[in-house]
């Protein structure tokens, strides 16, 4: 799959999790910045890539969390006929309301319709690490969420804001 626009990319996407939670999440990420790029028959591997910022909003179970989010490796295997498979081993750190920091290492996973690219489906385990009392505490999760692309124009960006 290539860059899909100008530089950033908006996404807006809804999260769902093994405790029958339903989130919101809104992330702004820069697809166009990659430390390393390989491309080949077998498809595209990128290495540390599309750092962003990611805010995900309260539930009743969980409080507003906000952080920062980056690929270490991305890898998008070749379009099989409509279809784009792309996988990600991803790092964030991010800041719970009331609960302090956690670091969120995850493997993801996206499939998206190459005439729908503005929307994927999305699997991810990630194993959130909080720190507790001076000791860190690790609890394992996974999720399933369905997100829009959405890639503004610059002057749309601004206005939007």
């Amino acid at each position: 799959m290539e860059t899909l626009g100008n530089g950033y990319q908006l996404d807006i996407g809804v999260v769902g999790d093994l405790n029958s939670t339903i989130a919101t999440q809104l992330t702004l990420s820069y697809p166009d910045i990659s430390f390393y790029e390989l491309h080949g028959r077998l498809g595209q591997l990128n290495i540390f890539s599309e750092p962003g910022l990611q805010i995900q909003f309260p539930t009743p179970v969980s409080p507003v969390q906000a952080g920062v989010v980056l690929n270490f490796l991305h890898y998008t295997a070749p379009q099989w006929n409509d279809l784009i498979f792309s996988t990600a081993v991803q790092g964030a750190t991010s800041y719970l309301d009331g609960q302090g920091w956690q670091l969120a290492p995850s493997l993801n996973g996206d499939l998206t319709h190459a005439r729908l690219e503005w929307l994927s489906l999305t699997v991810s385990v990630p194993l959130n690490i909080s720190f507790e009392n001076g000791h860190g505490v690790v609890e394992p999760a996974a999720s399933i969420g369905l997100t829009v692309h959405w890639v503004p124009a610059a002057q749309q960006f601004f206005r939007f804001w």
